[in-house]
């Protein structure tokens, strides 16, 4: 059985998304990000059922610490390219 994706959408400042996705991409396998876009500072993770909430604890200690992310919000979704 394979297990749902899970959309994390959420808006940060576009100076900040490498580091963002830097960070995400230190922690293997919780989720892919996607700049949906880049001038409105879209943007979204791909995780799973079992991964997702590890990503909202990461966005959260990031927004922690000053990164700029606001509007958090989590769907069930296959679709990668749409906000």
């Amino acid at each position: 059985m394979t297990e749902s994706s899970v959309k994390i959408k959420f808006i940060a400042n576009r100076d900040q998304i490498l580091y963002i996705n830097s960070i995400l991409d230190s922690y293997d396998g919780i989720g892919i990000m996607r700049t949906i876009d880049r001038e409105k500072g879209y943007i979204a993770i791909y995780s799973t059922e079992s991964q997702y909430e590890k990503v909202i604890l990461l966005l959260k200690a990031l927004k922690k610490e000053g990164i700029y992310i606001k509007d958090i919000s989590v769907e069930r979704s296959e679709d990668v390219d749409s906000w």
